[in-house]
């Protein structure tokens, strides 16, 4: 996966959450399935880590030194999809669009060459490529997910 695929991704990510400003609010706010969360709650979800990405990470990646673990992923998400269910929908997009965007960003700031050049989370040596990789696949998961459930609920 070259940079162009990521960005192409995550410039396209920020179009889909935007034409979520369509749905109505049950679509917004119900559960996508038993026990799962709605789509508020998924798109608030990718807040907090694309913010951890872009502070935490990015400027990290090459001081040739391993990369700290995450945050704890469990409380994060849940903390993220808490504030969802309290916050307007045009805020919790507002805050995705924002952050994605300056992700993106410093995405473009970073040379081809160095999408290929290794470094460490923990143990587990990485590239830039493979790293965005996983999140994307990520991503794709959570927007199949709301995309079965709309279309499934529009019949």
């Amino acid at each position: 996966m070259n940079k162009d695929t990521v960005i192409k991704h995550y410039q396209h990510s920020i179009e889909w959450v935007q034409s979520l400003t369509e749905l109505t609010d049950k679509e917004w706010r119900s559960a996508i399935a038993e026990g799962k969360w709605s789509i508020a709650e998924i798109i608030a979800h990718f807040v907090p880590w694309d913010e951890f990405i872009l502070h935490d990470r990015l400027k990290e990646f090459w001081n040739d030194r391993s990369l700290p673990q995450a945050p704890d992923v469990h409380k994060m998400n849940q903390q993220s999809a808490e504030r969802a269910r309290h916050e307007a929908r045009s805020e919790t997009i507002g805050r995705f669009i924002a952050v994605r965007t300056k992700l993106l960003q410093e995405m473009k700031k970073i040379e081809a060459s160095r999408w290929t050049t290794p470094f460490l989370i923990g143990q587990t040596e990485l590239t830039l490529s493979s790293y965005f990789q996983g999140l994307i696949k990520h991503d794709l998961h959570h927007m199949e997910q709301i995309k079965k459930v709309l279309s499934t609920e529009r019949r």
